[in-house]
């Protein structure tokens, strides 16, 4: 990390300062420009000197240890968690389940579909394991999971997510 001392305190170019953050050059630059900065981006304005934009280490010092760790934590807060009420051993229909999901029932198939081959296995797969499964009126097979199940696996996943979350930010 290359280091130059204006104005009596060490200062480093946009390489330096994604080293020191943990960001790329490209998320420094965009973060630093005027209008990231102008709508409250929190990251400091470089200094010109040489054709090259020069960043206090004071100032990424504070991005990098509180400012980047705050964002994490408001990430983590919009993170999907529930407390579903009732029986913990009662079966919930995959019906429930994906309303409590808040997802389409398009989107659902879409993950039953990458959940077969490892529930062949009696497995968890993108959605878990049932806990029961009968044959539908019609067509198909009508399957239900232990509420205890669902609200641990969304959580559980919940924390997964924002594990990734943290990997990707750092990147």
């Amino acid at each position: 990390m290359e280091i130059r001392n204006i104005g009596g305190q060490p200062h480093t170019d946009i390489a330096g300062a994604a080293e020191f953050t943990r960001r790329s050059e490209a998320t420094v630059r965009l973060k630093t420009s005027p209008k990231q900065r102008h709508q409250g981006s929190g990251w400091p304005a470089p200094v010109k000197q040489d054709k090259k934009s020069w960043f206090p280490l004071d100032e990424l010092k504070h991005v990098r240890d509180v400012l980047l760790p705050q964002i994490i934590e408001s990430a983590r807060a919009r993170v999907h968690h529930v407390d579903l009420s009732g029986d913990p051993d009662e079966l919930i229909s995959a019906t429930e389940f994906r309303q409590i999901l808040d997802i389409s029932q398009g989107t659902w198939d879409r993950y039953v579909g990458l959940s077969r081959a490892a529930w062949s296995r009696h497995e968890d797969g993108y959605l878990p394991l049932f806990d029961h499964e009968e044959q539908a009126p019609v067509q198909g097979m009508v399957r239900y999971w232990k509420r205890r199940r669902v609200q641990e696996w969304i959580n559980r996943r919940g924390a997964g997510d924002r594990e990734h979350e943290q990997s990707e930010g750092q990147r």
